[in-house]
């Protein structure tokens, strides 16, 4: 009988899983930034030199997009190397010169020039930022040659803005600095910088007059070009301990983990900036906390808007985005510093102030009292000064409607109607007055818990002072009181009043916070267990729509991959929508622009469309459902009012696409082993 030499079932998952290995691998392209400390520096002329030098050696150079100078000298350099086309953008009526990034993929050189790294591009572009097209360039294998100025690095801006006095808006991550291959800064004495702008080398005319007396004064131009050798300096550290890493003779963690908080106020931007420095020189892990208050819950649009800005920026810089609810903010931090190993944590400088001057404790005092081990790094916000109004949240125009609701009023009427009963009756009986406050405290503390927010239980409190002064001091039926001993009654009785309904308040809203821990535990619990259970794509995407909807109640388009390609969408409209309407929707959801985002998703494993700075027109927001680079299905979530999803509603859903993920690699896996045991 003749040995049987077919496969097993491991032998050929794991070929299977080999070849998918090379597939998936991609060959990244390497990045060379030419770094200056200011214009006219000579980062262009320093690009273009590299390039024919590279051309010398028959290295295909193109030039993507080098900016036009009046520099002749840097103008004759470009002969001789290819140059692409513009982009021709049309941005209110004038027409814009672009970087073309399809003509860039289609040509596909070995090595492409891409000057001005911070350029943020025309509406209409990709991309928003310029950064965002070379790292595309990069993912598909193409080297790229770019230039910047230091000033434009994102933890910088605010070392810069003190020296200049200017706010540079183009500013780009860290990361992107980071992971160059190679820095070459461009170095030139801040004297000879100065005489080459007199000599109209770099502006001209009034431009030049204006640069001289402002930005280009020698005192700024020596600051600038400091951070820029420090910052060249740091980078060269970072890679030698890395280089350890790799070579096995360093550690492979500091161990260290560099925390800060995320908020509305205005100088969290810099708070932000200096513990992600921090967090790079340390070579830490960095993590952004928000801490979600019922303040934060009603604030306003504009400044639920600069929270998410601040979120944008940590996430920029590389941080971890956490979000906890609570009433305690320092409690709440030092919680999550305990239980996530963090040992430093950087703060804003706050000074609260209640009644009559006192100063309260501030934030950082209350963290010193919870967290006394860690390290906490105090940033003064220097530019808004000692006087400065101090920064306070206002509250949107539903604060109040949920605070004061008609029902909750009737509700505390009606307490106090009990009460007051139940007094008499008390009275009637010959009880004392000892037992008819009792009863108003108890009906103080009902209040608090069947109505919603505190305005009903404090007003239930001055109303049980008032009814008791009433109804039961002499003389009856008015609110003297004879007794010199009854203010001092009424007092204490309002104030333990208060503080029962302010106890009651806090362990509602300490229950409402467990709540939503148990909802969000419970989705992903259920998510996990009802896709492990799926047996097909179809059931996955019903899953995943089902479990999105139930979080936030959008219209999900799903596309599954299958062979290689994407298959027709499922798309999944929300719950509100009237029928006649849904047909014309759904087009609009699948039309060639929302297809071309999906495609772009599926090709580079990044998020795109609404609210993102990619594609950003798009009609919804559009997640890669992927392992490692595989990208197994799109998920496009329609945000009708284009407002970004909140921090805790986006971690439930990317770890549910995590989770989705595995479970069709798992289908994939097994369509390839039925595949391949047909095959033989």
């Amino acid at each position: 009988m003749a040995e049987d030499k077919r496969p097993s079932p491991r032998e050929m998952l794991d070929k299977l899983q080999a070849e998918e290995n090379k597939i998936h691998m991609k060959e990244f392209g390497r990045l060379k930034i030419f770094l200056g400390y200011a214009a006219g520096t000579g980062k262009t002329y320093a690009m273009l030199e590299a390039a024919r030098d590279l051309k010398k050696n028959f290295v295909d150079v193109v030039a993507g997009y080098v900016e036009p100078h009046a520099r002749p000298e840097t103008t004759a350099l470009l002969e001789g190397i290819e140059q692409l086309p513009f982009l021709m953008v049309e941005y209110k009526g004038v027409k814009i010169r672009e970087f073309d990034l399809d003509a860039a993929l289609k040509r596909r050189p070995k090595v492409i020039l891409v000057d001005e790294l911070a350029h943020s591009n025309a509406q209409g572009c990709r991309h928003q930022k310029r950064y965002q097209d070379i790292e595309e360039l990069l993912e598909h294998g193409i080297n790229v040659y770019t230039t910047v100025n230091i000033q434009h690095l994102e933890s910088l801006n605010d070392n810069v803005s003190s020296i200049t006095s200017i706010q540079v808006k183009e500013r780009i991550p860290d990361s992107v600095f980071d992971k160059a291959s190679q820095v070459k800064l461009v170095d030139i004495e801040p004297e000879e910088l100065i005489e080459r702008m007199k000599e109209g080398k770099i502006y001209q005319g009034m431009q030049a007059q204006r640069a001289l007396q402002n930005f280009f004064t020698k005192d700024k131009l020596i600051a600038l070009r400091e951070i820029a050798l420090r910052r060249m300096a740091d980078r060269v550290n970072h890679l030698a301990e890395e280089e350890k890493k790799l070579l096995g003779s360093g550690d492979y963690s500091t161990g260290e983990h560099v925390l800060t908080c995320i908020s509305p106020a205005p100088s969290n931007e810099k708070v932000i900036r200096t513990a992600a420095r921090l967090a790079y020189a340390f070579h830490a892990e960095f993590t952004a906390l928000y801490v979600e208050t019922r303040n934060l819950q009603n604030a306003d649009e504009k400044v639920k808007k600069r929270r998410d800005e601040n979120m944008r920026l940590a996430r920029t810089l590389g941080a971890k985005i956490a979000s906890v609810n609570g009433e305690d903010v320092a409690r709440q931090i030092a919680e999550y510093a305990k239980v996530s190993n963090v040992t430093k944590i950087v703060m804003g400088r706050t000074a609260h102030k209640i009644l009559f001057g006192q100063t309260r404790k501030t934030l950082v005092e209350s963290l010193n009292q919870y967290a006394p081990n860690l390290d906490v790094y105090i940033i003064p916000d220097l530019h808004n000064g000692v006087g400065q109004k101090h920064y306070t949240i206002r509250k949107n125009g539903k604060f109040l409607e949920g605070l004061i609701r008609g029902p909750d009023i009737l509700i505390m009427l009606g307490m106090m109607a009990a009460s007051t009963a139940a007094a008499l009756g008390m009275k009637y009986l010959g009880l004392t007055e000892a037992n008819i406050i009792m009863v108003y405290l108890l009906g103080v503390m009902l209040t608090a818990i069947t109505t919603s927010g505190y305005i009903c239980s404090v007003l239930a409190s001055v109303l049980s002072v008032l009814l008791f002064n009433y109804f039961f001091t002499i003389p009856l039926h008015s609110l003297e009181a004879y007794d010199a001993s009854y203010p001092v009654t009424f007092v204490m009785m309002f104030a333990v009043s208060l503080l029962t309904s302010w106890i009651v308040s806090k362990i509602q809203r300490q229950n409402e916070e467990n709540a939503k821990r148990a909802y969000r535990t419970e989705i992903l619990l259920m998510n996990s267990k009802r896709l492990r259970r799926a047996k097909s794509r179809k059931d996955i995407g019903d899953e995943l729509a089902s479990q999105i909807q139930k979080l936030m109640n959008f219209t999900v388009i799903i596309y599954m991959k299958k062979d290689g390609k994407l298959q027709e969408p499922s798309i999944y409209m929300r719950t509100g929508i009237e029928k006649n309407m849904q047909d014309d929707l759904k087009c609009d959801y699948i039309n060639r622009a929302e297809q071309a985002v999906v495609s772009w998703v599926f090709e580079n494993g990044h998020r795109a469309g609404c609210t993102t700075h990619t594609l950003p027109d798009a009609k919804a927001i559009y997640l890669p459902v992927a392992d490692d680079d595989n990208v197994s299905a799109v998920v496009g979530m329609v945000l009708e009012e284009r407002r970004e999803i909140g921090t805790f509603e986006y971690n439930i859903i990317s770890a549910m696409l995590d989770e989705a993920a595995l479970v069709l690699e798992r289908i994939q896996q097994m369509e390839n082993i039925e595949k391949c045991a047909g095959n033989h």
